[in-house]
Parts: C-alpha cells; structure tokens; sequence
C-alpha cells in the first residue's frame, strides 16, 4: 500500500508540474549555419561566427537576428510558438480536466524557437536550390555526385509539389465558384431540430415543440446561372434522439421532406427559398382500457396502447448557411407546413422544422 501511495504522488507531481516544465530546460540551442564561409550573425548584441550553435531563453518574445557576409546583409526575425510537447503530451492530462495546460500557462517553457536556422548566401538562389543547399549543409555532404543528385531531387520535388498545389488550387476554386451548368451533390448528417406539432395531432393539447437529433439527407444543386442555382432535398426528421427499439415515446414522429428551393450564393453565403412536401409518420400512446385483457408476453411493459397515424402537408422550405471550408457549409433551416391532407378531413394547419443545418457538397 505505501507504493501505491508513493506512485500516486509521483504520478500527481507529475501532472501538477506539467509536461512542458519537465521536459524542456529554460534555455533552448538554435543551429544557424549558412553555405557560405566568414559568415556572421548578431543574436542579443552577440556575434557568432557561423556553424554556431547559441542558446535563448524560451520565450515568446521575437528574436532579432542578423546575418552578415561578404556578399549579403539582411535582419529577420524568429517568433516562439507553443511547442509540440505542450500541444501534444499534455494531452495525457485532459482526464484530470487539463491540468498540465493549466501550469504550462504559467510557464514560458512551452514556447520554443525554430531548431535550426538556415542562410542561403546566394541572392538569386531558387526555392528548390535554397533547401537543396541547407540539407547539404546540415548533413555536411562533399562528395560531388551526391550533391548533384541531392540538387536534381530537390528541383524535382520541388516543381511536382508546385503542379499539385496547382490543381488543388483550381479544384478548390471550382468547389468555391461552381460553373454554370454543373451539379453538386450533398449530404446532410443528423444535427438538433426542434420540430412543432400542431394541436389536431392525437395526444397534443395545445400546438407543441420537440427537440430531436437523429435525421439525414441528401440532394443536389444545380447551376444555371453565375451564383444562383436549384436545389433539390430529401431529408429525414424525427423528435429523437436515439433509435433503440427499447426507447419510450409519449409521441414519435418521423418527417420525410421533399423540397425544391431556388438559391444564390453571394460569396460564401447562400439562402434559398422554395416549396415542400411532408409525410409524417405520427405514433402516440394512450393510457389502456383497464377493462381490456393485457395480451400474453406483450412488448408494452406500461399502461399505454401505441396506435400510428400519417398525413401529408405542403409547405415552404427555407435556408441560410455559409460556407466554412471547400465542402463544408453550416447554417439553419426554417421549414413550415401550412396545408394539411389527412383522411378525416383536410385543411390549414400550421407546424414546423427548423434546424440547425449541416452539409457537405461534393
């Protein structure tokens, strides 16, 4: 037992002091190096002869550096940012409420300064040709081949990275500005709605709200016009938000909408406006006749007895979202039902959908 409690005060030590504090010392070492000879820089009013290796204090204080040689003069300067042992360790802390964050905050040791610096003492020096150059200095490579190679690898990467981006590029472009003519299909993952029923439902005194979670759709925009096109939408509602076969409900209802809106894009904002149909799928419980035999190995654990109903309604169908990435948008959906088609008579009847709309376009 007493290890165990010396284990558990080491561990809480551990965690009080952080991640961050036991892991990195107050001073950091920064190689700087450069590919040229008497070369020089000035760090905090020190000067270095470059290969050097120097120490900072961790800090999130910018660095001025000054590089100096026979050919080139220029000052830049190196900024602190939280370090990957602070974002990433410190995780092991989140089950005790992210208590290794919390001391790190105090403490400058979570800041750290790039690792090693490199200065390309050619000024016409290609992007490639400069990081050819200082892998070729930091692997202190002489031999004549390889240098060569190492040079045609880095041109080579370095122009087929360039042709990806390119086409990323000019695919991210054509996901922000869909040309005329095109289709966009999306999908609808479940997000909350709160759905309201009307008081003619069974079991509804007076017209109420729902809160629910479970529901999906899809669809597809189309363009036929710069920045205004049509969408068409099938989706699923229910005041739920679980699907077990177990669950209890005074009143569950599911609604399958169709909608057609007309929509422009102004931006990365879209609205859209347009009609719907409805189908409902309503089941309610009411309390049993007492005077009724309850059947044999019966479901129902309670005394209620489940009866289903459904009807249609027309509507409008509204949405406003906008776009947070190339497929992702986020927004909210306001659809109400006014016309009401039931078997024991027709007529106007308002309920409604809104929800908080989540989509990704592909």
């Amino acid at each position: 037992m007493k290890h165990f409690y010396k284990l558990l005060l080491l561990f809480a030590v551990i965690t009080l002091t952080s991640c961050s504090t036991i892991l990195h010392r107050k001073q950091q070492k920064i190689n700087i190096f450069s590919n040229t000879e008497n070369a020089t820089v000035t760090v905090n009013d020190s000067i270095y002869q470059l290969p050097a290796k120097i120490k900072v204090l961790r800090d999130k204080t910018p660095i001025r550096i000054s590089y100096q040689s026979a050919n080139k003069q220029l000052d830049t300067i190196v900024y602190g940012k939280l370090s990957a042992v602070f974002k990433s360790v410190n995780l092991s802390t989140t089950y005790f409420f992210g208590v290794g964050y919390l001391v790190d905050l105090t403490n400058k040791k979570r800041f750290s300064y790039p690792g090693s610096i490199f200065f390309n003492d050619n000024i016409d020096a290609k992007i490639y040709e400069n990081r050819a150059e200082e892998y070729i200095i930091r692997k202190n490579i002489t031999n004549t081949e390889k240098i060569d190679e190492i040079h045609s690898v880095f041109k080579r990467n370095y122009f087929s990275d360039q042709r990806k981006l390119l086409k990323k590029q000019e695919k991210e472009f054509k996901l922000y500005n869909p040309a005329v003519g095109k289709f966009r299909i999306f999908i609808t993952p479940p997000t909350l709605s709160l759905i309201g029923f009307s008081s003619k439902n069974p079991n509804v005194e007076q017209f109420n709200n729902f809160v629910g979670g479970i529901g999906f759709g899809f669809g597809a925009d189309y363009f036929y016009k710069e920045n205004k096109f049509v969408s068409f939408e099938i989706s699923n509602r229910s005041n739920q938000f679980d699907s077990f076969y177990w669950s209890d409900h005074d009143i569950l209802a599911h609604k399958l909408d169709l909608s057609v809106r007309k929509a422009h894009k102004v931006n990365r904002f879209e609205y859209s406006y347009g009609g719907s149909f409805t189908y409902t799928d309503y089941q309610y419980k009411l309390p049993r006749d007492k005077t009724l035999t309850k059947p044999f190995m019966t479901n129902d654990d309670d005394d209620r007895e489940g009866f289903k109903k459904s009807y249609t309604t027309l509507g409008f169908s509204s949405l406003v979202n906008y776009q947070i990435s190339s497929i992702m948008f986020i927004g909210l959906r306001y659809n109400p039902s006014i016309y009401r088609f039931r078997s024991n008579g027709s007529g106007f009847d308002y309920e409604h959908v809104i929800s908080i709309d989540y989509r990704l376009k592909f």
